[in-house]
């Protein structure tokens, strides 16, 4: 399934595509790739309004932003789902959340990083909704549109609490929290 699909599949506002010059330059001023499924979404559209009955929102290209500065502006966000050790979170954009950003999900679009295309979750509180890490945008699609809110998808059994104010530079997933 992609990511278009799954949108159009809840009846989803769909917004107007974006240009491959714009996500390059995007792209080029972060120093990040797009993993494909997300790169072909936004040239097909350019977003969602809120849709089904959770408030699902596929962020518009230009609300696209890294976790870290994220993490911010949103002190709320306090727990990583499904993690020993905290990624490095300028490597993930986040992309999608449900509920006004509780869970959010984020995606690794740093090629040189070995989890790239590897999608986390966050959230305000320990009990994540899907968490993560997921492998790719695709398992990720195949759990979200299973249509199960009730199940909890964990590849490992930790969280990580982040600190507040939020460090502008989080540990990366070497150095334990």
């Amino acid at each position: 399934m992609k990511l278009l699909d799954f949108a159009r599949s809840h009846d989803a506002e769909i917004l107007h595509p974006i240009g491959e010059e714009r996500i390059a330059a995007f792209e080029e001023e972060r120093d990040l790739i797009l993993p494909a499924g997300l790169r072909e979404f936004y040239t097909e559209a350019g977003g969602t309004k809120e849709f089904t009955e959770c408030s699902w929102r596929i962020w518009p290209f230009g609300e696209l932003v890294t976790l870290d500065q994220k993490l911010r502006t949103q002190p709320d966000i306090e727990f990583l789902n499904g993690h020993t050790v905290c990624p490095d979170l300028c490597d993930y954009l986040a992309f999608i959340d449900a509920l006004i950003e509780a869970p959010l999900y984020a995606v690794c679009a740093n090629p040189k990083n070995p989890r790239y295309g590897e999608v986390i979750s966050l959230a305000g509180d320990s009990n994540p909704f899907l968490a993560g890490p997921i492998e790719s945008l695709e398992e990720f699609l195949l759990i979200l549109s299973a249509k199960t809110p009730t199940r909890s998808i964990t590849s490992r059994e930790d969280n990580i609490k982040l600190t507040s104010p939020h460090p502008t530079r989080l540990p990366t997933r070497e150095q334990n929290i």
